[in-house]
């Protein structure tokens, strides 16, 4: 039987609280809605079983998506070096392995929290890159995003899936975007996607530091939504002057 790759599911208390919590008020809601406000128990009820398998989309299907978008109209040479940061299962990194030529290096940071990916491991995540054939040009490191070890005008390409909303205080999140800054060859392209409400912040954080040209930004729509719109997902992408 062929070995399937893993890449286990994003904040997994999330959906499962909202399920769980959900399906337990609806039956209740069943037996016991003989009362006033039945129907906004009802209503809620079903808000909250529906995010929560929203969330599974999200997290099983719709980034998926949005990457296999952003990585259509990215150009990417085949002998690129790439780093992906906040790698977890290599969903990213192994997709950008593939993109590469028998000289590009594509490279994955993290610190395997089960808490921001279930199973998230250094040891699942090699399993994965065997699995999908490019452990050969790819590289794992566990470090922290704002103290990376790597030389200054390493990468072509930065990219980071729904990881700097992680990382906390700001002011270590400030720090993450200088070290993709610094590891970045001046005309290499950082590509953020994230959720949370932090969108703002990093736009600015990327224009004020003069460092970078080109800062855009772009909302995913339904398939970036973590239980509904208003935790929506977004596009930020920038190039190293």
């Amino acid at each position: 039987m062929m070995k399937k790759v893993h890449y286990g599911l994003d904040a997994p208390l999330v959906p499962i609280s909202y399920l769980v919590i959900g399906l337990g008020i609806l039956i209740n809601w069943v037996f016991f809605h003989q009362y006033a406000a039945a129907g906004f128990v009802l209503l809620y009820a079903l808000l909250l079983i529906a995010g929560g398998l929203i969330f599974f989309h999200t997290s099983f299907r719709g980034k998926f998506i949005i990457w296999d978008k952003i990585l259509a109209k990215t150009d990417i040479s085949d002998d690129a070096t790439v780093l992906d940061l906040g790698c977890g299962h290599g969903a990213v990194l192994i997709a950008l392995s593939k993109l590469l030529g028998p000289f590009g290096k594509a490279v994955g940071v993290d610190l395997w929290k089960n808490a921001d990916q279930s199973h998230n491991s250094l040891e699942e995540t090699k399993r994965n890159l065997e699995i999908a054939k490019v452990a050969d040009h790819t590289e794992l490191v566990t470090a922290d995003m704002a103290k990376l070890p790597f030389e200054d005008d390493r990468f072509d390409l930065v990219t980071s899936s729904f990881a700097f909303h992680n990382i906390k205080p700001n002011k270590k999140r400030f720090e993450a975007l200088s070290e993709a800054h610094r590891v970045l060859k001046p005309g290499g392209k950082l590509i953020i996607v994230d959720t949370g409400h932090h969108k703002t912040q990093y736009i600015n954080f990327l224009k004020k530091s003069s460092e970078f040209s080109d800062v855009s930004s772009e909302n995913t729509g339904f398939n970036g939504w973590w239980t509904g719109p208003w935790m929506a997902s977004y596009v930020i992408e920038a190039t190293k002057k």
